[in-house]
Protein backbone atom coordinates (compact mmCIF):
# COMPACT_ATOMS: atom_id res chain seq x y z
CA UNK A 1 0.00 0.00 0.00
CA UNK A 2 0.81 3.53 -0.61
CA UNK A 3 -0.11 7.24 0.00
CA UNK A 4 0.12 9.18 -3.32
CA UNK A 5 1.53 12.31 -3.09
CA UNK A 6 -0.35 15.07 -4.90
CA UNK A 7 1.17 18.48 -5.85
CA UNK A 8 -1.06 20.86 -7.40
CA UNK A 9 1.39 23.71 -8.27
CA UNK A 10 2.50 21.10 -10.51
CA UNK A 11 -0.30 20.94 -12.45
CA UNK A 12 -0.79 22.71 -16.01
CA UNK A 13 -3.01 25.54 -15.86
CA UNK A 14 -5.74 23.74 -17.40
CA UNK A 15 -5.65 20.53 -15.26
CA UNK A 16 -5.19 23.04 -12.46
CA UNK A 17 -8.61 24.81 -13.29
CA UNK A 18 -10.28 21.59 -13.67
CA UNK A 19 -9.30 20.02 -10.94
CA UNK A 20 -10.25 22.59 -8.51
CA UNK A 21 -13.68 23.01 -10.54
CA UNK A 22 -14.41 19.44 -9.63
CA UNK A 23 -13.33 20.74 -5.67
CA UNK A 24 -15.68 23.16 -5.77
CA UNK A 25 -18.25 20.96 -7.08
CA UNK A 26 -18.28 18.27 -4.55
CA UNK A 27 -17.97 20.87 -1.83
CA UNK A 28 -21.50 22.21 -3.02
CA UNK A 29 -22.99 18.59 -4.01
CA UNK A 30 -21.70 17.27 -0.60
CA UNK A 31 -24.21 14.17 -1.08
CA UNK A 32 -21.44 12.81 -3.40
CA UNK A 33 -19.22 13.26 -1.76
CA UNK A 34 -20.72 11.10 1.39
CA UNK A 35 -21.20 7.79 -1.44
CA UNK A 36 -17.61 8.19 -2.35
CA UNK A 37 -17.23 8.34 1.55
CA UNK A 38 -19.39 5.13 1.90
CA UNK A 39 -17.30 3.29 -0.76
CA UNK A 40 -14.49 3.86 0.92
CA UNK A 41 -15.96 2.97 4.33
CA UNK A 42 -16.68 -0.27 2.70
CA UNK A 43 -13.35 -0.97 0.86
CA UNK A 44 -10.91 0.47 3.40
CA UNK A 45 -7.97 -1.02 1.22
CA UNK A 46 -8.40 1.21 -1.91
CA UNK A 47 -8.79 4.23 0.60
CA UNK A 48 -5.24 2.73 1.62
CA UNK A 49 -3.71 2.82 -2.00
CA UNK A 50 -5.41 6.41 -2.57
CA UNK A 51 -4.30 8.37 0.65
CA UNK A 52 -7.77 8.39 1.63
CA UNK A 53 -9.30 7.40 4.94
CA UNK A 54 -13.06 7.37 5.70
CA UNK A 55 -14.26 5.04 8.64
CA UNK A 56 -14.40 7.20 11.79
CA UNK A 57 -12.09 5.29 13.47
CA UNK A 58 -9.29 5.86 11.07
CA UNK A 59 -9.95 9.61 10.77
CA UNK A 60 -9.67 9.29 14.91
CA UNK A 61 -6.63 7.76 14.38
CA UNK A 62 -5.09 10.40 12.22
CA UNK A 63 -6.17 13.26 13.66
CA UNK A 64 -5.14 12.12 17.59
CA UNK A 65 -1.21 10.79 16.08
CA UNK A 66 -0.13 14.39 15.36
CA UNK A 67 3.40 13.39 15.06
CA UNK A 68 2.54 10.90 12.29
CA UNK A 69 0.22 13.15 10.52
CA UNK A 70 0.82 16.97 10.67
CA UNK A 71 -1.35 20.00 10.50
CA UNK A 72 1.43 21.46 7.64
CA UNK A 73 0.03 20.14 5.29
CA UNK A 74 -2.33 24.05 6.08
CA UNK A 75 0.56 25.76 4.85
CA UNK A 76 -0.60 25.95 1.64
CA UNK A 77 -3.75 27.62 2.81
CA UNK A 78 -2.76 30.22 5.45
CA UNK A 79 -1.86 33.16 2.73
CA UNK A 80 -1.79 35.38 5.94
CA UNK A 81 0.72 33.94 8.00
CA UNK A 82 1.34 31.11 10.84
CA UNK A 83 -1.39 30.38 12.98
CA UNK A 84 -2.69 27.60 15.49
CA UNK A 85 -4.29 25.62 12.99
CA UNK A 86 -1.37 24.93 10.98
CA UNK A 87 0.92 24.61 13.60
CA UNK A 88 3.07 21.37 14.86
CA UNK A 89 2.64 21.00 18.70
CA UNK A 90 5.20 22.71 20.54
CA UNK A 91 6.17 26.00 22.76
CA UNK A 92 5.02 28.53 20.29
CA UNK A 93 1.86 26.41 20.06
CA UNK A 94 1.44 26.02 23.14
CA UNK A 95 1.62 29.35 24.29
CA UNK A 96 -0.69 31.20 20.69
CA UNK A 97 -3.24 28.40 22.34
CA UNK A 98 -3.06 29.86 25.86
CA UNK A 99 -3.58 32.98 24.92
CA UNK A 100 -6.69 32.40 22.41
CA UNK A 101 -8.42 30.79 25.35
CA UNK A 102 -7.73 33.49 27.63
CA UNK A 103 -9.46 35.34 24.59
CA UNK A 104 -12.08 33.67 24.15
CA UNK A 105 -13.33 33.31 28.06
CA UNK A 106 -13.94 37.28 27.60
CA UNK A 107 -16.69 36.19 25.38
CA UNK A 108 -20.26 36.65 26.45
CA UNK A 109 -21.31 34.65 23.53
CA UNK A 110 -24.91 34.16 24.01
CA UNK A 111 -25.70 37.48 25.18
CA UNK A 112 -24.07 39.12 22.14
CA UNK A 113 -25.37 37.25 19.91
CA UNK A 114 -28.82 37.05 21.14
CA UNK A 115 -29.15 41.43 21.21
CA UNK A 116 -27.30 41.84 17.70
CA UNK A 117 -29.64 38.65 16.39
CA UNK A 118 -32.90 40.60 17.99
CA UNK A 119 -31.66 43.40 16.78
CA UNK A 120 -31.17 42.79 13.14
CA UNK A 121 -34.30 40.63 12.85
CA UNK A 122 -36.24 44.14 14.30
CA UNK A 123 -34.82 45.87 11.70
CA UNK A 124 -35.87 43.90 9.39
CA UNK A 125 -39.38 43.42 10.03
CA UNK A 126 -39.70 47.66 11.05
CA UNK A 127 -38.47 47.97 7.51
CA UNK A 128 -40.86 45.98 5.89
CA UNK A 129 -38.80 44.22 3.51
CA UNK A 130 -39.53 41.22 1.54
CA UNK A 131 -35.83 39.73 0.77
CA UNK A 132 -32.56 40.18 2.73
CA UNK A 133 -28.80 38.45 1.96
CA UNK A 134 -28.27 35.84 4.70
CA UNK A 135 -24.69 36.69 4.61
CA UNK A 136 -24.51 40.22 4.45
CA UNK A 137 -27.14 41.28 6.17
CA UNK A 138 -27.35 39.31 8.85
CA UNK A 139 -24.66 36.51 9.57
CA UNK A 140 -21.98 38.46 9.42
CA UNK A 141 -23.19 41.32 11.64
CA UNK A 142 -24.19 38.54 14.49
CA UNK A 143 -20.62 36.86 14.47
CA UNK A 144 -19.02 40.48 14.22
CA UNK A 145 -20.54 41.76 17.42
CA UNK A 146 -20.11 38.13 19.50
CA UNK A 147 -16.68 38.55 18.45
CA UNK A 148 -16.06 42.06 18.85
CA UNK A 149 -14.28 41.45 22.47
CA UNK A 150 -12.20 38.99 21.04
CA UNK A 151 -10.10 42.37 20.67
CA UNK A 152 -11.71 44.60 23.77
CA UNK A 153 -10.88 47.66 23.62
CA UNK A 154 -9.21 47.47 20.42
CA UNK A 155 -11.36 46.52 18.32
CA UNK A 156 -11.98 49.98 16.21
CA UNK A 157 -8.26 50.11 15.86
CA UNK A 158 -8.60 46.64 14.41
CA UNK A 159 -11.28 47.70 12.25
CA UNK A 160 -10.24 51.73 11.21
CA UNK A 161 -6.75 49.97 10.99
CA UNK A 162 -5.14 52.93 12.66
CA UNK A 163 -4.39 53.09 16.16
CA UNK A 164 -4.79 56.95 15.72
CA UNK A 165 -8.23 57.93 18.17
CA UNK A 166 -9.49 60.49 15.70
CA UNK A 167 -9.52 57.49 13.04
CA UNK A 168 -11.26 55.02 15.51
CA UNK A 169 -13.97 57.69 16.03
CA UNK A 170 -15.20 57.48 12.43
CA UNK A 171 -15.52 53.38 12.26
CA UNK A 172 -18.82 52.77 11.27
CA UNK A 173 -20.54 49.99 9.05
CA UNK A 174 -18.91 50.65 6.12
CA UNK A 175 -15.56 50.48 7.47
CA UNK A 176 -16.93 47.67 9.38
CA UNK A 177 -17.86 45.98 6.34
CA UNK A 178 -14.78 46.35 4.70
CA UNK A 179 -13.05 44.58 7.27
CA UNK A 180 -14.90 41.65 6.94
CA UNK A 181 -14.95 41.20 3.16
CA UNK A 182 -11.34 41.20 3.85
CA UNK A 183 -10.93 38.61 6.24
CA UNK A 184 -13.84 36.48 4.00
CA UNK A 185 -11.67 36.41 0.80
CA UNK A 186 -8.29 35.11 2.94
CA UNK A 187 -10.80 32.77 4.66
CA UNK A 188 -11.76 31.68 1.77
CA UNK A 189 -8.36 29.92 0.86
CA UNK A 190 -8.47 28.11 3.23
CA UNK A 191 -10.82 25.99 2.02
CA UNK A 192 -9.12 25.12 -0.92
CA UNK A 193 -5.44 26.32 -0.69
CA UNK A 194 -3.15 25.12 -3.36
CA UNK A 195 -5.50 23.72 -5.32
CA UNK A 196 -7.10 27.42 -6.29
CA UNK A 197 -6.58 28.73 -9.65
CA UNK A 198 -3.77 31.20 -10.06
CA UNK A 199 -5.98 34.36 -9.95
CA UNK A 200 -8.01 33.62 -6.99
CA UNK A 201 -4.82 33.23 -5.05
CA UNK A 202 -3.17 36.12 -5.66
CA UNK A 203 -6.34 37.93 -4.58
CA UNK A 204 -6.24 35.69 -1.43
CA UNK A 205 -2.74 36.43 -0.60
CA UNK A 206 -3.27 40.43 -1.83
CA UNK A 207 -6.03 40.39 0.74
CA UNK A 208 -3.74 38.10 3.51
CA UNK A 209 -0.93 41.15 2.94
CA UNK A 210 -3.53 44.01 3.66
CA UNK A 211 -4.87 42.15 7.01
CA UNK A 212 -1.05 41.47 8.21
CA UNK A 213 -0.62 45.51 7.50
CA UNK A 214 -3.75 46.17 9.10
CA UNK A 215 -3.39 44.10 12.37
CA UNK A 216 0.82 45.65 12.31
CA UNK A 217 -0.08 49.02 12.80
CA UNK A 218 -2.12 48.50 15.72
CA UNK A 219 -0.15 45.44 17.81
CA UNK A 220 0.43 47.83 20.45
CA UNK A 221 -3.20 48.85 21.44
CA UNK A 222 -3.71 45.11 20.56
CA UNK A 223 -1.55 44.03 22.86
CA UNK A 224 -2.39 46.96 25.65
CA UNK A 225 -6.22 44.99 25.22
CA UNK A 226 -4.87 42.19 26.01
CA UNK A 227 -2.47 43.23 28.73
CA UNK A 228 0.39 40.90 27.56
CA UNK A 229 3.86 41.34 27.45
CA UNK A 230 4.40 39.21 24.77
CA UNK A 231 6.77 40.55 21.41
CA UNK A 232 4.80 42.67 18.51
CA UNK A 233 4.93 39.29 16.45
CA UNK A 234 3.38 37.47 18.89
CA UNK A 235 1.12 39.47 19.05
CA UNK A 236 0.26 40.03 15.61
CA UNK A 237 0.13 36.59 14.74
CA UNK A 238 -2.35 35.92 17.06
CA UNK A 239 -4.53 38.93 16.24
CA UNK A 240 -4.43 38.20 12.36
CA UNK A 241 -5.30 34.09 12.98
CA UNK A 242 -8.19 35.86 15.34
CA UNK A 243 -9.23 37.87 12.51
CA UNK A 244 -9.59 35.23 9.56
CA UNK A 245 -10.50 32.17 11.11
CA UNK A 246 -12.86 33.70 13.86
CA UNK A 247 -15.30 35.39 11.96
CA UNK A 248 -15.94 33.92 8.04
CA UNK A 249 -15.56 30.43 8.91
CA UNK A 250 -18.64 31.12 11.62
CA UNK A 251 -20.69 32.77 9.02
CA UNK A 252 -20.17 30.31 6.06
CA UNK A 253 -20.84 27.86 8.59
CA UNK A 254 -24.28 29.46 9.52
CA UNK A 255 -25.10 29.64 5.42
CA UNK A 256 -24.36 26.35 5.21
CA UNK A 257 -26.88 25.09 8.27
CA UNK A 258 -29.79 27.46 7.05
CA UNK A 259 -29.20 25.98 3.15
CA UNK A 260 -29.42 22.74 4.85
CA UNK A 261 -32.32 23.54 7.38
CA UNK A 262 -34.73 25.09 4.37
CA UNK A 263 -33.85 21.99 2.55
CA UNK A 264 -35.92 19.76 5.18
CA UNK A 265 -38.98 21.73 5.11
CA UNK A 266 -41.20 19.37 7.68
CA UNK A 267 -38.19 20.26 10.16
CA UNK A 268 -38.54 24.35 9.80
CA UNK A 269 -42.12 24.03 9.52
CA UNK A 270 -41.94 22.12 13.37
CA UNK A 271 -38.89 24.85 14.51
CA UNK A 272 -40.71 28.17 13.09
CA UNK A 273 -43.95 26.92 14.90
CA UNK A 274 -42.62 26.83 17.63
CA UNK A 275 -40.62 29.37 17.91
CA UNK A 276 -43.70 31.38 17.08
CA UNK A 277 -46.23 30.17 19.97
CA UNK A 278 -42.73 31.19 22.28
CA UNK A 279 -43.44 34.63 21.29
CA UNK A 280 -40.88 37.01 23.44
CA UNK A 281 -39.86 34.05 25.66
CA UNK A 282 -38.10 32.38 22.33
CA UNK A 283 -34.87 33.98 23.55
CA UNK A 284 -34.77 32.71 27.06
CA UNK A 285 -36.75 29.49 26.88
CA UNK A 286 -33.84 26.80 27.87
CA UNK A 287 -35.49 23.89 26.36
CA UNK A 288 -35.86 25.67 23.20
CA UNK A 289 -32.65 26.65 23.22
CA UNK A 290 -31.27 23.46 23.77
CA UNK A 291 -33.28 22.01 20.87
CA UNK A 292 -32.21 24.46 18.84
CA UNK A 293 -28.43 24.06 19.36
CA UNK A 294 -29.25 20.18 18.97
CA UNK A 295 -30.26 21.25 15.33
CA UNK A 296 -27.67 23.11 14.40
CA UNK A 297 -25.39 20.35 15.19
CA UNK A 298 -27.41 18.13 13.39
CA UNK A 299 -27.08 20.29 10.09
CA UNK A 300 -23.67 20.94 10.58
CA UNK A 301 -23.49 16.89 9.97
CA UNK A 302 -24.85 16.84 7.12
CA UNK A 303 -23.62 20.12 5.72
CA UNK A 304 -19.77 20.56 7.32
CA UNK A 305 -17.70 23.59 6.24
CA UNK A 306 -14.72 21.20 5.65
CA UNK A 307 -15.87 17.77 4.51
CA UNK A 308 -12.32 16.74 3.55
CA UNK A 309 -9.40 17.45 5.65
CA UNK A 310 -5.89 17.34 4.57
CA UNK A 311 -2.50 15.91 7.02
CA UNK A 312 1.00 15.95 5.97
CA UNK A 313 3.32 13.15 6.81
CA UNK A 314 6.63 14.49 7.65
CA UNK A 315 8.27 10.50 7.86
CA UNK A 316 7.20 7.22 7.32
CA UNK A 317 4.76 6.24 9.26
CA UNK A 318 1.38 3.45 8.69
CA UNK A 319 -2.02 4.42 9.04
CA UNK A 320 -5.00 2.57 10.20
CA UNK A 321 -7.87 2.43 7.50
CA UNK A 322 -9.79 -0.22 9.02
CA UNK A 323 -8.82 -2.78 6.76
CA UNK A 324 -6.56 -5.79 7.34
CA UNK A 325 -3.28 -4.11 6.93
CA UNK A 326 -2.08 -1.01 7.89
CA UNK A 327 -1.54 1.48 5.06
CA UNK A 328 2.35 1.75 4.09
CA UNK A 329 2.47 6.37 4.76
CA UNK A 330 6.16 7.30 2.83
CA UNK A 331 7.43 10.44 4.49
CA UNK A 332 6.47 13.96 2.38
CA UNK A 333 3.18 12.46 1.18
CA UNK A 334 -0.14 13.25 2.23
CA UNK A 335 -2.82 12.00 3.45
CA UNK A 336 -6.66 13.04 2.67
CA UNK A 337 -9.64 12.45 5.37
CA UNK A 338 -13.25 12.50 4.54
CA UNK A 339 -14.80 13.83 7.87
CA UNK A 340 -18.06 13.67 6.14
CA UNK A 341 -17.75 9.79 5.81
CA UNK A 342 -16.86 9.42 9.52
CA UNK A 343 -19.65 11.59 10.74
CA UNK A 344 -21.98 8.82 8.42
CA UNK A 345 -20.26 5.65 9.61
CA UNK A 346 -23.11 3.48 10.62
CA UNK A 347 -20.65 1.18 13.29
CA UNK A 348 -20.21 4.59 15.61
CA UNK A 349 -23.73 6.40 14.62
CA UNK A 350 -26.29 4.93 14.68
CA UNK A 351 -28.85 5.04 12.01
CA UNK A 352 -26.60 7.72 10.31
CA UNK A 353 -28.26 8.19 7.51
CA UNK A 354 -31.59 10.03 9.05
CA UNK A 355 -31.39 13.50 10.59
CA UNK A 356 -31.80 12.83 14.20
CA UNK A 357 -31.07 16.02 16.32
CA UNK A 358 -31.52 14.62 19.61
CA UNK A 359 -29.61 11.01 18.81
CA UNK A 360 -27.94 9.54 21.98
CA UNK A 361 -24.21 9.35 20.71
CA UNK A 362 -23.24 8.11 23.84
CA UNK A 363 -19.28 7.34 24.08
CA UNK A 364 -18.88 9.03 20.71
CA UNK A 365 -20.04 12.27 21.35
CA UNK A 366 -16.86 13.95 20.77
CA UNK A 367 -17.01 12.50 17.05
CA UNK A 368 -20.39 14.81 16.69
CA UNK A 369 -18.24 17.61 16.85
CA UNK A 370 -15.35 16.24 14.02
CA UNK A 371 -16.44 19.64 11.86
CA UNK A 372 -14.70 21.45 14.82
CA UNK A 373 -11.51 18.59 14.53
CA UNK A 374 -10.89 16.03 17.03
CA UNK A 375 -8.95 15.82 20.15
CA UNK A 376 -6.60 18.11 21.74
CA UNK A 377 -6.17 19.81 18.32
CA UNK A 378 -10.13 20.98 18.08
CA UNK A 379 -11.08 24.44 17.26
CA UNK A 380 -11.05 25.78 21.13
CA UNK A 381 -13.68 27.90 19.71
CA UNK A 382 -15.95 25.04 19.06
CA UNK A 383 -18.64 25.83 22.21
CA UNK A 384 -18.91 29.48 20.75
CA UNK A 385 -19.06 29.24 17.08
CA UNK A 386 -22.15 26.55 18.24
CA UNK A 387 -24.01 29.02 20.57
CA UNK A 388 -23.45 32.53 18.37
CA UNK A 389 -25.12 29.78 15.54
CA UNK A 390 -27.97 28.55 17.81
CA UNK A 391 -29.00 32.39 18.57
CA UNK A 392 -28.62 33.45 14.68
CA UNK A 393 -31.05 30.37 14.15
CA UNK A 394 -33.48 31.27 16.61
CA UNK A 395 -33.80 34.83 15.26
CA UNK A 396 -34.68 33.34 11.65
CA UNK A 397 -37.02 31.05 13.01
CA UNK A 398 -39.20 34.10 14.35
CA UNK A 399 -39.58 35.99 11.21
CA UNK A 400 -42.53 34.64 8.61
CA UNK A 401 -41.29 31.66 6.36
CA UNK A 402 -38.04 32.08 5.02
CA UNK A 403 -37.44 30.50 1.51
CA UNK A 404 -34.48 31.07 -0.59
CA UNK A 405 -35.36 33.85 -3.30
CA UNK A 406 -34.71 31.74 -6.47
CA UNK A 407 -37.03 33.91 -8.87
CA UNK A 408 -34.67 36.35 -9.07
CA UNK A 409 -31.95 35.07 -10.43
CA UNK A 410 -29.10 33.01 -8.33
CA UNK A 411 -30.56 32.53 -4.78
CA UNK A 412 -26.71 31.44 -4.10
CA UNK A 413 -23.74 32.50 -5.66
CA UNK A 414 -20.37 31.62 -5.00
CA UNK A 415 -16.62 32.51 -5.20
CA UNK A 416 -15.16 29.23 -5.18
CA UNK A 417 -16.25 27.29 -2.88
CA UNK A 418 -17.11 30.24 -0.78
CA UNK A 419 -20.64 30.99 -0.50
CA UNK A 420 -20.48 34.99 -1.27
CA UNK A 421 -24.23 35.49 -0.96
CA UNK A 422 -27.59 34.02 0.32
CA UNK A 423 -30.85 35.91 -0.89
CA UNK A 424 -33.59 35.07 1.24
CA UNK A 425 -37.35 35.76 0.78
CA UNK A 426 -39.77 36.61 3.41
CA UNK A 427 -43.10 35.29 2.40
Amino acid sequence: MKVSIYEPDALPPGARRLSYGLFCWLNRHITVLRAIGALLRHWPIIGGWLGMVARASAVKDVLTRTGSFSNTAHAANMVSGDYLIGMDPGPTYSADRDLVHARLAALDVPNASDNEARSRIQRLVQSGARGFDLIDDYLMWVVFHAMKPLFGSATDAVVSGSPTPSAQVAVDEGLQRQYMLEIRYVAGQLLAGSLATLDLRRRAEACGDALQARIDRVTGPIGAAWGVKSSSADVERNAVGLAWISHPVTVQSGALAVQELLGRPQVYEQLSSRAKSLEDRVWIDAAFRKDVRAHVLELMRFRPIFPLLARDVPRDTELQTGAQQNAKCPGGGKVSLLSIAALFDPSVVPDSGRFCPNRNWGSEDPLRYLMFGYGYRQCPARDHAVEILTSALIGLLTLPRLQLARGEGKAITYDGPLMLSMRMRIT
